[in-house]
């Protein structure tokens, strides 16, 4: 029913009674269509009241009636109830604050309870004798019994006016006799259901962050199911809380307060038992709950059905296995309880399932707040957690890492434990902190991590840590420092073996993609290595990394049959297998890119970038955004690069390189400009047309230094240190450089100074570099179409 045709007037003689159920769960926008309907009654000259059922009104007689109706009744005639209805007034002002003046002594007899209910319908009648009247009734599941009888007398004698009673419940909630009062209003005729509605796309995505991607946003939506409370709440986390994880979501103070809400009902016992169970993570069993919680018997059992009847928790398909509602009411308990009652509730459910052999990652849950210095089997514990959850939630990984190097010293000196704990680091963004992990030996005199060792083939472990840092160098913006860890790496005793030779060849196409050094597969000098002992995954991953290597040589063919080849080999991969191998995704989505392959294209960088941001790899996601932005920048999708450039912004700041953030800044400069549309480049220098061809000539000598170093890959920070210049003054020198070169980026300006040596023009650079940077300039080959882009913006540091 439409608010026009409940508002409107009515023809009706004798106008009576209309019931609006307004049906939905938890956060669904119930209160919202109340709000509504009170808006659109006062619209139409109606009188509105509004009550909402809590807990301090539980106890009150008619509570949700007198809330709502308690503020009409100070300014009420009570003479409108002349006649044979004057000697109610006297039962109202026992039942209203606003009419406690003329209150009598009161009985409890079922004649006064009746003598009461036919009182406040008398009441409601002459409310509306002045004027059409609306009241709506907030959180009904929580009505107190004497609301419910007066709600059943309402619809057995329906007053006489225009009275629109609009209720909100949650179904699930409540002993059963709203909804069987409710059923009787729709079989009289009178009831009007309004359920909530779910929120369309174009409504969610308001609630959403701006700089949250495409691919995020529709997994919060998922997760949100249309319920604009739960995805309000999602917006402010910027993700959906792990079901089982305990700190790694606070919630802010308003979601915080929002879920307390629910829990006001519940004893003290009931609350003990939500703690517990948030404690516990899920599904738990209430034998569990009972241990945790100290309770047994009855005192369980009345705690559970609190929990049950409040919808806090429901059933799950095992047995005896039960959940939250959702992740945040789990979340709510937890953050809410005191820490020494927390760390008692971790050493019970330790000792719970120490016994039982339980997998490591529960355990270590409770270990983490449980576990005491010298610990060693516990720290043994959270390490095998901490590499199951590597890919899964490297955040926690790297918090029980070092938990576990902190309960036992001994744990911290082993090379697998850094190399474990350098690459949750890594992922999370926290690059200096990995490189200082990585590098420094835990042992004095002993070798860092990675470093040389002389004797027995070195394990993989070390060649492992040299790529794990190589990948950190090229993110900070030191090519020159990565190439030297790969050359490390390929001294190792063992890096000819075919998985490690094929491992290192994965990097050095990496390295060369990413930096533009290297030579392509049309070279010659990139074979195919044997792929037949690599798991299919890696295998995958260097066939993708040869196909972008044959099309930034332009070898066509040759990389239309590589992509061929790794896409099956990638497109089956589970998402918990395929996160190892996102930079594998990145550049096969890349390669088709650049074979004009564009939904293949989107479809590869989208699932990476999904997988990155639900597994909060943070030190993967900014590059995997901007891949996505430039993407959509191309296809004239402007809208979703603007979305995905402030995606690669926010997280590149989350990251601690200043050369990534510089990056995104870029790309977003660039994305601006695309959004004010096309413009006019400032006219080129008036050259001779020997001096057009190479286009350096039009540089000064110190423009040339620099266009120089950009092409090494400098940043303007570093930049700035080698030539002692401020900062600003580089950036001044580079947006000359872009006008007189006609260009628009640091890719184009490394573009014309490798022409320019592949021609030749050796002097301009010889000239050019300072004497502290007097190595054999870098070379890119930006000539593939889809890939001119890679060299500056996109580092797809990810399968460390």
């Amino acid at each position: 029913m439409t608010a026009e045709s409940l508002f409107e007037a009515s023809d009706e003689p004798s106008p009576r009674l209309t019931v609006v159920e307004i049906p939905g769960e938890r956060w669904s926008g119930k209160t919202s269509l109340l709000n509504q309907l009170t808006r659109d009654a006062a619209a139409h000259g109606w009188r509105t009241a509004s009550g909402h059922a809590t807990t301090t009104l539980s106890a009150v007689p008619y509570g949700i009636f007198v809330d709502a109706l308690d503020d009409l009744l100070v300014r009420f005639d009570t003479d409108a109830l002349a006649g044979p209805a004057r000697h109610h007034v006297a039962r109202l002002a026992g039942v209203f604050p606003a009419l406690a003046a003329a209150a009598p002594p009161l009985t409890d007899t079922p004649s006064d309870r009746y003598h009461a209910l036919r009182a406040l319908h008398a009441l409601l009648e002459a409310l509306a004798a002045e004027q059409p009247l609306l009241i709506t009734l907030d959180d009904g599941h929580r009505a107190d019994s004497a609301s419910l009888d007066l709600l059943s007398h309402l619809l057995g004698h329906p007053p006489v006016g225009r009275i629109v009673l609009a209720i909100a419940h949650r179904p699930r909630q409540g002993d059963g006799m709203l909804r069987s009062l409710l059923a009787e209003a729709a079989a009289h005729g009178r009831l009007r259901r309004t359920p909530t509605a779910p929120l369309s796309e174009e409504q969610a995505l308001s609630l959403l962050p701006d700089d949250l991607s495409r691919v995020h946003c529709e997994t919060l939506l998922a997760e949100a199911a249309g319920n604009p409370g739960l995805l309000r709440a999602f917006a402010a986390l910027r993700a959906v809380p792990d079901h089982c994880g305990s700190t790694a979501f606070p919630l802010p103070i308003e979601v915080l307060t929002d879920c307390l809400r629910d829990f006001r009902g519940l004893t003290p016992t009931g609350w003990l038992a939500a703690r517990s169970a948030a404690v516990l993570g899920e599904p738990f069993d209430v034998a569990a709950l009972g241990r945790v919680a100290q309770l047994d018997g009855a005192a369980l059992r009345a705690a559970l059905d609190e929990l049950l009847r409040e919808d806090l928790v429901h059933g799950t398909a095992l047995a005896r296995g039960l959940r939250f509602r959702n992740p945040l009411l789990r979340a709510a308990a937890y953050q809410s309880a005191g820490s020494g009652w927390l760390q008692g509730a971790h050493e019970r459910a330790t000792a719970l399932l120490a016994p039982r052999d339980s997998a490591s990652v529960p355990l270590a849950r409770h270990l983490e707040h449980s576990a005491v210095e010298g610990d060693a089997a516990g720290a043994g514990v959270l390490l095998t957690a901490a590499a199951e959850r590597l890919w899964q939630d490297p955040v926690q990984a790297a918090a029980w890492a070092r938990t576990a190097m902190e309960l036992d010293a001994d744990s911290g000196r082993t090379a697998r434990t850094r190399l474990l704990l350098g690459r949750a680091l890594a992922l999370t963004g926290r690059l200096r902190e990995s490189l200082a992990t990585l590098t420094t030996s835990a042992v004095p005199g002993a070798p860092a991590l990675g470093g040389p060792v002389s004797g027995a083939p070195v394990p993989d472990t070390s060649a492992a840590a040299h790529r794990c840092r190589a990948r950190i160098w090229r993110l900070l913006g030191d090519h020159g420092a990565a190439l030297a860890e790969l050359d490390a790496a390929s001294r190792l005793p063992g890096a000819h073996e075919t998985r490690a030779h094929a491992r290192l060849l994965g990097e050095r196409l990496a390295h060369a993609l990413e930096t533009g050094e290297g030579p392509g597969v049309a070279d010659g000098a990139v074979t195919e290595p044997p792929l037949g002992d690599l798991p299919l995954a890696e295998r995958g991953r260097l066939l993708a990394l040869l196909a972008a290597a044959a099309v930034r040589s332009g070898a066509g063919d040759r990389a239309r049959e590589y992509a061929d080849r790794a896409a099956p080999l990638l497109d089956t991969l589970p998402d918990g297998v395929a996160v190892r191998h996102l930079d594998g995704l990145y550049w096969l989505a890349a390669t088709e890119s650049a074979l004009g392959r564009a939904e293949a294209a989107a479809l590869h960088f989208g699932r990476s970038l999904r997988i990155a941001e639900a597994r909060r790899l943070t030190g993967a996601v900014p590059q995997l955004a901007m891949a996505m932005a430039r993407l959509q920048l191309e296809a004239g999708d402007l809208a979703g690069a603007v979305r995905h450039a402030a995606c690669a912004e926010t997280n590149a700041a989350a990251v601690d390189s200043p050369y990534l953030l510089g990056l995104a800044l870029e790309l977003k400069s660039e994305v601006a400009a695309a959004l004010r549309g096309p413009r006019t480049p400032s006219p080129a220098p008036v050259l001779t047309p020997a001096e057009a061809e190479p286009g350096l000539a039009a540089l000064s000598k110190r423009e040339l230094e620099i266009a120089v170093l950009v092409s090494g890959g400098r940043t303007n920070q570093q930049i700035a240190r080698a030539l002692e210049l401020s900062h600003k003054t580089v950036e001044t020198h580079l947006g000359r450089i872009f006008r007189k070169l006609v260009v628009s980026s640091r890719a184009e300006v490394a573009a014309v100074v490798g022409r320019s040596e592949r021609k030749g023009q050796g002097p301009h650079h010889a000239t050019a570099r300072p004497a502290a940077h007097q190595e054999k300039p870098r070379h890119y080959k930006a000539t593939a179409p889809g890939l001119t882009y890679e060299h500056r913006s996109l580092q797809p540091q990810v399968a460390w």
